[in-house]
């Protein structure tokens, strides 16, 4: 299933993030296990803070339906919670 054409909100948010150097999203929760999730979770893992607060101020993710709901973390922070394996998340951009 192509996530981002699935739901254009994914695809924005991915097209905002591509400017942002270093920045990696990933899909994770309910979205890939249903055609009908209650949200779309997201992760992004950066390297500076302020490009995860340009991102926030880019969109109305949580305005969207299903609404998009952020977790952000650095790299090291994944890394110690193995968040990606954990969550069996799959990575959006850099594709």
């Amino acid at each position: 299933m192509d996530l981002r054409r699935r739901w254009p909100i994914l695809d924005e948010l991915c097209e905002c993030a591509a400017g942002f150097p270093d920045m990696e999203i990933w899909a994770f929760g309910s979205m890939l296990r249903s055609e009908r999730p209650r949200d779309l979770d997201v992760l992004i893992i950066y390297s500076c803070r302020e490009d995860v607060a340009g991102i926030r101020k880019m969109g109305f993710w949580e305005l969207s339906l299903p609404p998009v709901e952020i977790i952000a973390m650095t790299r090291d922070e994944e890394y110690h919670y193995d968040f990606i394996k954990i969550t069996n998340a799959r990575r959006l951009i850099p594709a």
